[in-house]
């Protein structure tokens, strides 16, 4: 009987030809299911051989921790990225209109409350 080893929901297709060129070159049996054209069904790539399940298990959680650690390693540092306050500092006018725009939002959204 299949079962899925990996979902393709959210997936970029370079991250799904890695998976699917993995499970090739180790000889595993697949098949794939689409969303479908409304999005309602299971995208997702399926292991036809029961056998083959812990194998391909491993195979792409290796795939995906060796993914985490390039991701990490490229990521900026979080000390340099902006705060709030840094951002009003280096561009109080951009702040202020943003500001702005956030309270007639919300007050838009609340005058029916307020009527009542």
């Amino acid at each position: 009987m299949a079962k899925i080893i990996f979902s393709l929901k959210y997936v970029e297709e370079d991250e799904a030809n890695d998976i699917r060129q993995l499970l090739m070159e180790n000889e595993i049996e697949f098949y794939e299911t689409t969303a479908g054209r409304w999005q309602i069904s299971l995208a997702a790539i399926w292991i036809r051989n029961n056998e083959d399940f812990d194998k391909a298990r491993a195979l792409i959680e290796a795939d995906q921790k060796e993914r985490r650690e390039a991701y990490q390693a490229n990521m900026p540092d979080m000390r340099l990225l902006p705060s709030l306050w840094r951002q009003c500092r280096h561009n109080p006018v951009e702040f202020g209109f943003t500001l702005v725009a956030i309270v007639f939002v919300l007050g838009l959204t609340l005058w029916p409350f307020w009527l009542v």
